[in-house]
């Protein structure tokens, strides 16, 4: 039965506020997974909506409480996705009286504008910051133009979510006061704290992100060289795949590809590492591996500073600097009670800040959401 027949006589009060997920990436990764986990947050206390062109994630977020409509991803002709995403977008704030929208990545924010021009509340997430000082538009003009879009497409949103504090201190200069706010993201589940058996095999290593030259896997795998009994795994795939398989030859390192679900990897591994050299958001991947009670060490981005409690949470290592990453792995292979400290330190932090009822209650507020 089409919900729209059963208003009749509900007061505005009584009305849930309807809530359309927009997204047009045409591969699952950081953002899919965010929208999947706040799906589930928005669904039980609003009417949800989705717009996205990946099957997978139309199922994901069917499951998770919303009712998606799904467009071609015109893959040679992305122009045409963007058109499409508009007038279905359009179809759906009319058809469906949508009271907010919430977008994601780059070039979608120009959809920003005509969620305003109809006098709806747009939401908009930074997942990281705009990149903009990376790419010249003479150099590099099919990446800087969609952070330019970003950029300026941004100031026609109601709020401007940011993902951690340090894309929000990027972001809060930029915009009116009281128009960005911070929300991190979180995990939806909090294993139970482990106990750490003794080592009776190698040390297992896990790092778990795209493959990308950026993510800074090949600092890790140069850090290996020198290191005993010392295994890594390697989860996810991209671009610079083949370039890490080359240069881990010879050492103890596997690579698993991409998985769905690395839970398996966390609770296999004896440390979590992330190299990256930014730029990052709030990785997923570091606070899943808190979540797991895994002691961590991070290159000290602003970004992993801050899910660190200034390294009270993991170790951190000067970014880029290998011999410092291997020095720290060292010291940190060394000391079973250093990693139970900082195994106990990150999933404390992540209880207290990174959990879905935090998430929850600000994202209902950031939505305007009535609460039972």
């Amino acid at each position: 039965m089409d919900p729209t027949h059963c208003e009749v006589g509900l007061t505005t009060q009584d009305k849930k506020k309807r809530v359309l997920l927009v997204d047009l990436g045409a591969s699952m990764g950081g953002v899919e997974a965010y929208l999947e986990a706040l799906a589930k947050i928005l669904s039980p206390n609003t009417d949800l909506f989705a717009l996205c062109v990946m099957t997978e994630l139309a199922e994901r977020l069917t499951k998770s409480g919303a009712r998606v409509t799904v467009i071609p991803l015109f893959s040679k002709l992305r122009i045409l996705r963007f058109f499409t995403a508009f007038v279905s977008m359009m179809y759906l704030l009319i058809r469906h009286d949508i009271d907010v929208v919430q977008i994601n990545g780059f070039m979608e924010s120009i959809l920003l504008g005509p969620v305003r021009l109809l006098g709806r509340e747009a939401v908009y997430t930074r997942h990281g910051p705009f990149e903009l000082d990376l790419y010249r538009w003479y150099r590099h003009p099919f990446k800087y133009v969609p952070r330019m879009f970003s950029r300026y497409g941004a100031h026609f949103a109601s709020r401007l979510i940011c993902v951690s504090e340090s894309v929000g201190a990027l972001c809060k200069p930029l915009f009116p006061e009281g128009r960005v706010s911070v929300i991190p993201n979180w995990v939806t589940t909090l294993p139970d704290p482990r106990t750490r058996s003794g080592k009776l095999r190698a040390t297992q290593i896990v790092c778990i992100g795209r493959l990308e030259k950026y993510k800074g896997v090949h600092l890790l795998i140069e850090a290996m060289r020198g290191l005993d009994e010392v295994a890594l795994t390697v989860v996810g795939d991209g671009t610079y795949r083949l370039e890490l398989e080359r240069l881990a030859r010879g050492l103890e390192i596997n690579f698993v590809g991409f998985q769905r679900d690395p839970t398996p990897f966390y609770r296999q591994a004896d440390i979590f590492v992330m190299p990256s050299l930014g730029p990052e958001g709030l990785p997923m991947v570091a606070i899943e591996a808190m979540s797991h009670m895994l002691p961590c060490m991070f290159s000290d981005l602003a970004v992993h500073c801050e899910i660190s409690d200034g390294g009270q949470a993991a170790m951190l290592f000067c970014s880029g600097d290998v011999d410092d990453l291997r020095r720290k792995l060292q010291l940190l292979l060394e000391s079973e009670r250093e990693q139970d400290r900082l195994a106990k330190n990150a999933y404390e932090l992540v209880k207290r800040k990174y959990y879905e009822p935090v998430a929850r209650q600000a994202y209902l507020e950031a939505f305007a959401v009535a609460q039972p």
